[in-house]
């Protein structure tokens, strides 16, 4: 699994629920790519997390966890 600290927010990614829509990288391309496999990785940037939460909420597998202070907030 792979992790990403941005802002207030800790992004898990689970690989294994990715299903490369890639609707997270149409929301916030600077966060989130598609590697090789076609798997959500992270890409270089950074983004509002506002965005980031949206690009997380937009995957239609949940292969996008946010938590803030250690508490899940999406997906609930």
């Amino acid at each position: 699994m792979n992790e990403k600290v941005i802002g207030r927010y800790t992004i898990k990614l689970l690989e294994d629920n990715c299903i490369s829509a890639a609707a997270c990288v149409a929301v916030s391309p600077a966060v989130f790519t598609l590697e090789h496999r076609n798997m959500v990785e992270f890409a270089y940037g950074t983004d509002t997390e506002e965005n980031i939460l949206l690009a997380a909420q937009s995957c239609p597998t949940g292969a996008i966890e946010i938590y803030e202070n250690g508490v899940k907030i999406w997906p609930l």
